[in-house]
């Protein structure tokens, strides 16, 4: 009996007892299945990230400083409108009008269509190209430099407060923030500033350079594409005159009275007028194409005839160009700001290694009670003055940096020299092919091209009238195409050499027209 009652009510009583156990269980994982859907802000959060914070104001040695970094901005921006003087003056009213056809591309094709000038061009050049206005923006990045020197000390006092300060947990919070960060040295910010003002002069040169070297690519190509448009006209002319004695002859030797194989040759020299006139029309259209390049259109877009610009030689003699060339090129100009900017590196690897007075008042004010014994625990955090430099720690790495850097201004002013030797010698070069080429113009224009003209005239006369054979014509009018095209490269060499001059000098250099009566 008593087995049977406890084999019955045994499993009765566990049963009562799970389903009881089960109600609270269940409840405890309802609540908890709340609190992951509909989860409420940490502790954390609610004490640190939540808690308002003091806006932190800046000392007014930083204030003035930060006011006069805005006046340095402001003049370095200036900078850019002036740095276009020593190389074209796209002032000038009709300058300015032809940049204002950059901004409207409709009026720009149409006025490109018509005959072109070289001023034309380079003011198109400068509103489109893209590598200087790349350059010009570069500028406006490096000006961004001197709000992030002023603030760097108020980003580091932020980082400062928010990794090193303590909060236990245990009672009201004791922590403070760095007091040493609230006074930045004025000297080093002086420095950094200086350093930046390196940086956006550096960052102006390389805009410089690629102002003066694209001048200078307009320049050439331009002076390329107007030989080429002569070397055409002459060729042209050449070809018809040829053509016409060629019927001359043709008829002569239907007559009769004529040579059949003068006929062939001259058959055979209008075939290669034809050759080059082709391989001239390819040219052009190549550097039509370079033309394009430049300010920012199709390569295949169309080009008007170029115009002539005035023959002009430059009047400074060679010891007065070496004396601007050295003063004025630009990469001896940015070699000496890096200079200049290792120099201010040097003193403020020099400045950071003499550490900033601190009162030394601790992060955690230390009010731990006392262990067991009677002897009193030093304080957490050190908490006394540290201004004396000879107690401040020194690395060995600092001073090797220091001589490293000075061995590398060393080294940089010796290429220095090395820069304005092969200044003098571009100088002295291009100096010369000018001179040369002036001569060879003056010999072809008042000698070589006239005389051959009166020798093609002499034999045309003489050839229609029998005296002479058709092979002499020949020879007359081949004597003055090579004549006239050598002409046209000597034009073409002066002026590439006198914008070479100008590009190695790096300003403006004062020119007056060329006199092709006289050689120097």
């Amino acid at each position: 009996m008593n087995t049977r009652f406890l084999l019955f009510f045994v499993p009765f009583l566990l049963s009562l007892f799970l389903v009881a156990c089960g109600v609270p269980t269940q409840e405890s994982y309802q609540r908890a299945l709340e609190q992951v859907n509909s989860p409420s802000e940490p502790e954390y959060y609610q004490n640190e990230v939540n808690r308002p914070v003091k806006q932190a104001v800046a000392p007014e040695s930083t204030v003035k400083w930060i006011e006069e970094l805005e006046k340095l901005a402001q003049m370095q921006q200036q900078q850019r409108s002036q740095a276009l003087e020593p190389f074209y003056d796209f002032e000038s009213p009709e300058n300015i009008e032809y940049r204002r056809l950059a901004k409207s591309r409709d009026e720009m094709e149409a006025r490109l269509a018509e005959p072109i000038n070289l001023d034309l061009l380079l003011s198109l050049a400068y509103e489109r190209n893209p590598g200087l206005q790349a350059a010009y923006r570069k500028i406006e990045a490096a000006l961004e430099q001197y709000p992030q020197a002023a603030y760097l000390d108020n980003v580091l006092s932020q980082y400062n407060a928010f990794t090193k300060q303590l909060n236990t947990k245990i009672g009201p919070p004791r922590n403070k923030e760095m007091m040493a960060m609230k006074f930045p040295s004025p000297d080093m910010l002086t420095i950094k500033g200086h350093i930046v003002t390196q940086d956006v002069q550096l960052i102006q040169k390389d805009a410089e350079i690629v102002l003066r070297d694209l001048i200078t690519d307009v320049r050439l190509v331009y002076y390329e594409y107007l030989f080429v448009h002569r070397a055409l006209a002459i060729t042209r002319d050449n070809q018809g005159l040829l053509d016409q004695m060629l019927q001359i002859a043709t008829a002569k030797f239907r007559a009769t009275s004529g040579n059949y194989p003068s006929i062939l040759k001259a058959q055979v020299e209008f075939s290669k007028l034809s050759d080059s006139i082709l391989t001239l029309e390819e040219r052009k259209e190549t550097l039509t194409a370079r033309i394009n390049s430049l300010l920012d259109r199709s390569p295949d877009a169309p080009l008007g005839s170029p115009e002539a610009p005035a023959h002009v030689e430059v009047t400074l003699p060679l010891e007065k160009l070496y004396a601007l060339g050295i003063e004025h090129r630009q990469e001896i100009q940015k070699q000496k700001l890096a200079i200049s900017k290792m120099e201010l590196m040097i003193q403020m690897v020099r400045r950071m290694s003499t550490p900033d007075a601190s009162t030394g008042a601790s992060y955690f004010e230390d009010r731990t009670a006392l262990r067991t014994g009677t002897q009193k625990m030093p304080p957490t955090f050190m908490n006394e003055r540290t201004v004396n430099p000879r107690t401040s720690a020194w690395f060995a790495k600092d001073d090797a940096y220091v001589r490293e850097v000075e061995v590398k201004v060393d080294a940089m002013e010796r290429m220095i020299a090395n820069m304005e030797d092969k200044t003098r010698f571009k100088v002295k070069l291009h100096h010369f092919g000018a001179n040369t080429a002036k001569r060879t113009v003056v010999l072809y224009e008042h000698t070589l091209v006239p005389q051959a003209q009166q020798s093609l005239e002499a034999v045309n006369i003489a050839y229609q009238a029998g005296e002479v054979d058709f092979l002499n014509f020949l020879d007359a009018q081949r004597t003055l195409l090579m004549f006239s095209l050598e002409r046209e490269k000597a034009l073409w060499s002066h002026r590439r050499h006198t914008a070479q001059l100008e590009q190695t000098v790096g300003k403006e250099l004062p020119k007056k027209r060329l006199d092709l009566n006289r050689v120097q």
